[in-house]
């Protein structure tokens, strides 16, 4: 009998019906340049909270360019005011990517929720200047 059973995929509902494995970390977007997050899973939800104050916002998203983007049809992010909070959006990504939206660093805390699949079974998420990416709205 083999020893090697099949795991779950992408695909795979169960995993994201289950309670979720905890990763957290309490960080700060710089003013300048774009911080990276991987997961060593896929995710089931992430949270997020800003501790700035109420005119330092946050800028989440899902490649370097959607978070920088200066052009509003380049703009592929979540805004995340200051002193506020996104809680447990579900969402199914390997890695996120945060930067200030203002000219001040931001400290945030962020909670991803994960599953038993691992990172490596999705597929990256890419987006072009021009919005010919191959993930149309991720930047």
């Amino acid at each position: 009998m083999p020893l090697d059973n099949p795991r779950g995929g992408i695909g795979y509902a169960v995993e994201f019906q289950s309670s979720a494995l905890p990763w957290c970390t309490s960080s700060v977007a710089p003013i300048a340049g774009v911080v990276r997050f991987d997961f060593p899973r896929i995710t089931r939800f992430i949270s997020i909270v800003n501790f700035a104050g109420a005119g330092s916002a946050l800028r989440l998203g899902f490649t370097a360019n959607g978070v920088t983007g200066s052009v509003p049809s380049q703009r592929n992010f979540i805004r995340v005011p200051g002193s506020s909070s996104l809680m447990g959006i579900e969402l199914r990504v390997s890695s996120i990517f945060v930067c200030s939206d203002t000219a001040t660093t931001v400290p945030f805390d962020l909670l991803a929720g994960l599953t038993n699949i691992d990172a490596r079974q999705m597929p990256e998420f890419t987006g072009s200047i021009n919005g010919t990416g191959s993930w149309s709205g991720i930047g």
